[in-house]
């Protein structure tokens, strides 16, 4: 709707006999400003009328062209929304997970010449002593002085059971599953065996360098 369109605006009178009221154009009521009808008062009134009723009629025409543009945006902005809900929430689940590992561990019973420094180095749980530190954390509520450990006493260790295991030389299926990451008992080495019939024939022949798959029993920690 173009300002040069004229607004049959016909303001009623009370009284019939007075006729039609002054009618005013666009052009003619664009000239006042917003301030200088709001300063009219109690004056003017049919003019004060015409010039609201223009201005809502000029955002109505404004409303409709760009509501088509507007109604894409809201579907954009809705499946935006939409997208950060699902990355809130995938992020939320990996910051779950990332807890659950930190705080998983399996037990480790201690032995007899064994420390903290030992217990680190074992190629099945860090490999590397200077770890140490990660089992001291992980067990300061039952260990006040990390050179003072007992045979007999048992440590969590923050770290997740295997799921695969390379063989190291000196091993053999009953030792590696007896590992504390493994099964923590060497009854176990079947289950070890028989998941991997594809590259062990003989269950007495295995070499250092395979990668075994260990497969996991539902509830099973291990310990040893």
């Amino acid at each position: 709707m173009k300002r040069t369109l004229v607004l049959a605006l016909m303001i009623c009178l009370g009284l019939a006999s007075t006729g039609l009221a002054k009618t005013w154009t666009a052009e003619e009521l664009s000239a006042y400003s917003q301030a200088e009808i709001e300063a009219m008062g109690d004056d003017d009134i049919h003019l004060q009328i015409a010039y609201w009723e223009w201005r809502k009629a000029e955002a109505d025409a404004r409303i409709a062209v760009l509501e088509p543009q507007v109604l894409p945006l809201r579907a954009i902005r809705d499946d935006l929304n939409a997208q950060i809900a699902q990355l809130t929430a995938d992020i939320n689940a990996l910051r779950a997970e990332i807890a659950r590992i930190l705080g998983a561990g399996v037990q480790h019973k201690i032995l007899d010449g064994e420390c903290l420094w030992l217990i680190a180095s074992y190629h099945y749980n860090y490999g590397d002593g200077s770890q140490w530190p990660a089992i001291y954390e992980r067990n300061r509520d039952t260990i006040s002085d990390p050179n003072m450990i007992y045979a007999g006493h048992y440590l969590w260790l923050p770290l997740p059971m295997l799921s695969s295991y390379s063989i190291i030389e000196g091993d053999f299926l009953g030792k590696i599953a007896g590992y504390i990451r493994v099964y923590g008992d060497r009854g176990m080495w079947p289950q070890i065996y028989e998941a991997n019939r594809g590259i062990v024939s003989d269950p007495n022949m295995i070499y250092p360098g395979q990668v075994l798959t260990i497969p996991r029993v539902a509830g099973f920690g291990g310990s040893r």
